[in-house]
């Protein structure tokens, strides 16, 4: 483990302090924390999340690294260095790591009993950042599945201390419980970290297992469609959730109804968004996620597996043929409470073929810093059709200081066929109509091998259009971003050739007046950024056009040699 002498205190970024963050600071908020402690942890959760063994070394040796930001020094004790930005910090008083370093295995025990002593004596009676409700709701979820080492090979003149503050952080989950049951996924987490507390054997554990029941069972009322869905249209929010649903089951002998069945629905609906590497699509705030996760959480999950192609409810087309797995998003904005994090990415799709993805969206890491989020939600930082660099949709501030939410938007005309030859999927959509007087409509079809995919991008002046916006042509463009791990050139006159390290090469023709292929980079793999490349289709289109021919129209295929 690294000895890396600590340097000066950390930097605290300042923020506007809200109403609820000038009540929790006061003394007297403090006191009603309470004195209350106990001997023990009864039993531990049993998380179904795997960790990255890797990045779990990389802490033991001091390294932090939170998605795109890092330390830029080896760190034993990461709160005592300049940090680079209050997101970093925040996530470093969240915990989430703590799964990786325990997925070292015992050799980091001491480690991960160091590195929670450590924030314990500067920490663990109050800070106004690291106690955050959502911050707190995951740091005690964490410690209560992954810091064993903690509670039983931590420095024994820090025990009490730690016990003590394990005690005040789930009694603050309870005093902050109408503040989390309006943070969506947060008021999950808390909802857990309550129950496994409770099942831990902490002071007050009726009261505990009451209110962490209520904050799971309004949010399974709530936060999930019909189709097992997140109101959110993240296949990783819905993968996060899934994880805690399974781990708060686990610690029930009798779990109540309702956390049961929100664990089949939403088990099936991450099946249907799963790729052929076995992460899920990335779209509206996530990333692929751990394979190995999700691998362990279905396996978990239980009840009836249900086999679907499409989510009506969530608005995501499954396209699947042999080794060839498409997930097209044919869905506009999530309701505005759940869009803060919701990307302008109408009818963009992602592509594998057998374990390997081909074709991406740029993604979005939860753990990635605030102005990279921002960055990824724009339209062309997604495999769709572009029209003069605009957005598909409208981001709006939100009235609460938090992220901008997004609006639009409208999907109609959505249609799935299949025929002898294959699966036929269309959309429609209208997030260009008033700025350009135009409609984007888009074909996927993928033959019964899995061999082929063909698109259409149309851009459509509806016939009752009356206003004349433009007579000048309109540049668009399509963007296929690749998986860092494929490569990618020109071959010929509107053809490029894709390269994968498994040996697949495809070819990708078409018919739109250039084609070029340009830096990109992606924010959805476990190491963020990476490099990456895309294809770009460009023309310009006829204000005027009808789409179903040039230049309103262009076409492409995929086609594996």
């Amino acid at each position: 483990m690294s000895n890396a002498a600590p340097v000066s205190p950390p930097r605290r970024p300042q923020r506007p302090a809200s109403a609820n963050d000038s009540w929790r600071a006061n003394p007297f908020h403090r006191m009603r924390l309470g004195e209350a402690s106990f001997e023990r942890i009864e039993r531990y959760g049993n998380d179904p999340r795997v960790g990255d063994r890797e990045r779990g070394r990389e802490i033991g040796r001091g390294v932090w690294r939170i998605a795109a930001e890092r330390l830029p020094s080896e760190q034993a004790n990461p709160w005592t260095a300049t940090q680079p930005s209050r997101h970093f910090t925040a996530r470093l008083h969240a915990f989430s790591w703590l799964i990786d370093l325990a997925a070292v295995g015992p050799s980091a025990d001491l480690r991960i009993a160091d590195l929670v002593d450590m924030w314990v004596e500067v920490f663990g009676e109050w800070d106004d950042l690291a106690w955050d409700p959502e911050l707190t709701a995951e740091r005690l979820f964490a410690w209560l599945t992954w810091g064993r080492a903690a509670f039983e090979r931590g420095d024994p003149a820090q025990r009490d201390a730690l016990m003590r503050s394990a005690a005040r952080q789930a009694r603050l989950l309870m005093l902050a419980h109408s503040e989390l049951s309006e943070r969506h996924l947060g008021s999950i987490k808390a909802g857990a970290a309550l129950v496994l507390a409770a099942a831990a054997g902490f002071p007050e554990a009726e009261r505990l297992i009451e209110q962490g029941e209520e904050l799971l069972i309004e949010a399974c009322a709530k936060q999930f469609l019909p189709d097992g869905g997140h109101l959110s249209r993240s296949p990783e929010a819905l993968a996060e959730t899934l994880y805690d649903l399974v781990a708060v089951h686990d610690a029930y002998a009798e779990p109540p109804q309702p956390i049961s069945d929100a664990i089949g629905k939403l088990s099936n609906m991450l099946r249907m968004l799963r790729l052929g590497d076995g992460g899920v699509a990335c779209f509206h705030g996530g990333s692929e996620g751990s394979a190995a996760s999700i691998e362990s959480v279905l396996s978990r999950a239980g009840g009836e597996v249900r086999s679907f192609q499409f989510g009506n409810h969530s608005a995501f087309q499954r396209l699947e043929a042999g080794p060839l797995r498409a997930v097209f998003d044919v869905g506009g904005a999530p309701p505005l409470a759940y869009s803060e994090r919701a990307h302008a990415s109408a009818l963009s799709f992602e592509l594998s073929s057998e374990s390997e993805r081909l074709i991406v969206n740029v993604g979005a890491a939860r753990e990635l810093e605030p102005a990279g989020r921002m960055a990824a939600r724009a339209t062309n930082a997604h495999s769709t059709l572009v029209l003069d660099d605009a957005l598909s949709a409208t981001f709006e501030e939100s009235r609460r200081k938090g992220p901008a939410r997004l609006v639009g938007p409208t999907l109609d005309d959505v249609r799935r066929s299949s025929d002898e030859n294959g699966i036929t999927v269309q959309g429609r959509h209208d997030g260009y109509r008033e700025r350009f007087g135009l409609l984007h409509r888009r074909y996927l079809f993928v033959d019964h091998e899995g061999k082929n995919l063909r698109g259409i991008d149309e851009l459509i002046r509806p016939t009752r259009e009356k206003r004349t916006l433009s007579k000048t042509p309109i540049p668009y463009v399509a963007r296929f971003h690749l998986h860092p791990s494929v490569r990618a050139r020109i071959v010929e006159h509107q053809m490029a050739l894709l390269e994968t390290p498994g040996g697949q090469r495809w070819r990708l023709r078409t018919d739109a007046p250039a084609i070029n292929i340009e830096p990109s980079i992606y924010w959805g793999g476990a190491i963020v950024p990476q490099e990456s490349l895309q294809i770009v289709l460009s023309g310009e289109a006829d204000p005027m056009g009808h789409g179903l021919a040039p230049p309103n129209r262009i076409r492409w295929a995929l086609a594996r040699t």
